[in-house]
């Protein structure tokens, strides 16, 4: 996990994706893997990286929790969670499609907001889960969207065909104009070129989907990429570290 500072005139953000806390949940349940909770280990990793960088705030961008479609049995971890965290530093909690009852109970946890689901415009940036569609003034004012849903990950194979799957971020240059066209069936007011962030999950057993099959996968699945203009040459993808591996164009030639 490294998350993303967003540096504003007040404010130094640290932006993270999909936490999923409670995801052993489903691995116990339902692939029979007794996978210890690694919440702790999210819980330590948030702090480190919120001291390091002196943020004002921690910012989730949705699928805080996992456990669908009623967290029975990780609702009190996830709130351990949140209240922990808290306690060091204020949290904004924007919901995805995991976050079934995360206002209930994230309910009375001092430090802790839950944002609306179409996301918060903050100086020029959209956060947001990903898998909704945000407010058409807010994408109109956005200079860049940060999301989170869809778990972009690299693969990296080495000469001798020795591979790892790494966590990615992609950064996506489209067109407002034919992005908004899709969503809302009108071009936005504004027409500059829209800057996308996809930022990884960062839950630890959550690699990812490769970023090759992600054009594909959004434009069957439910989600904010589904609407945007793919050119594999105007999709970067970096590291969490920010080391740039290359276009998704580039990946595609070595597939």
């Amino acid at each position: 996990m490294h998350g993303l500072v967003l540096s504003l005139r007040r404010e130094r953000l640290l932006l993270l994706a999909d936490t999923h806390v409670g995801y052993e949940v489903e691995l116990r349940r339902v692939k029979g893997v007794n996978a210890m909770s690694q919440t702790r280990k999210l819980v330590e990793r948030v702090l480190e990286l919120a001291d390091l960088h002196n943020v004002t705030a921690v910012v989730i961008l949705g699928d805080v929790k996992h456990e669908l479609p009623v967290p029975r049995e990780s609702a009190e971890e996830v709130r351990a969670f949140l209240s922990t965290v808290a306690k060091k530093v204020p949290m904004l909690l924007i919901p995805g499609n995991h976050d079934s009852l995360l206002q209930e109970i994230a309910s009375g946890i001092d430090g802790v907001e839950v944002a609306p689901t179409r996301g918060v415009l903050v100086d020029r940036f959209l956060l947001i889960h990903g898998h909704v569609k945000p407010a058409k003034q807010d994408l109109e004012k956005a200079d860049v969207v940060i999301m989170g849903h869809t778990h972009p990950a690299v693969v990296i194979r080495d000469d001798i065909g020795y591979a790892v799957k790494e966590p990615a971020v992609l950064k996506i240059r489209t067109s407002r104009t034919k992005m908004c066209r899709a969503l809302y069936g009108e071009p936005c007011k504004r027409r500059a070129q829209l800057k996308i962030v996809v930022l990884p999950a960062s839950h630890p057993l959550i690699t990812g989907v490769d970023v090759r099959e992600i054009p594909q996968m959004a434009s069957e699945g439910r989600t904010l990429l589904k609407y945007i203009e793919w050119k594999t040459e105007n999709v970067e993808v970096y590291l969490p570290d920010m080391t740039f591996i290359g276009t998704l164009a580039d990946l595609q030639e070595v597939a």
